[in-house]
């Protein structure tokens, strides 16, 4: 059925929205509009954090996580700080609360859609990017 304004809403957008309702105004987290993927072609992973986005979302936003690394705006940076490749994803909405943030060990990031296991690593210039701005990078395991 139709809302007030007339206009259907997409389940995801119904989703959001009933959550972001949901929020008390003295959260944090209601200061921070989750980063999720608008469509599922061209999924990126950020080597760094691993939040999930099309390649457009990190060309125009960047890395809300990381914004030392020059993402936006710059695609070859973009590729080389994000992969296609990576595991599964978790939407984190709430991520202090969230019992899955811990165990991912993401609690502390910008709400959004990460993924679960990420396949790369960044490239020496941009570790030495992070590293200048004090920032340590951890590589991620490679399967054997």
């Amino acid at each position: 059925s139709a809302g007030r304004s007339g206009a259907r809403r997409a389940p995801s957008e119904r989703c959001l929205s009933a959550h972001m309702d949901d929020l008390e105004d003295d959260d944090p987290v209601a200061d921070q509009v989750p980063s999720v993927p608008i469509g599922t072609k061209r999924l990126r992973a950020c080597l760094v954090s691993k939040l999930v986005k099309t390649e457009a979302q990190f060309i125009e936003e960047g890395c809300e996580n990381v914004p030392e690394l020059p993402i936006r705006g710059d695609r070859d940076a973009m590729l080389q700080c994000t992969t296609p490749h990576f595991d599964g994803m978790v939407a984190l909405m709430d991520p202090e609360k969230s019992w899955v943030g811990r165990w991912q060990g993401i609690s502390k990031l910008h709400p959004g859609c990460y993924a679960l296991k990420v396949y790369g690593n960044l490239s020496v210039d941009m570790v030495e990017i992070l590293e200048e701005n004090g920032r340590t990078y951890t590589p991620n395991e490679e399967d054997d």
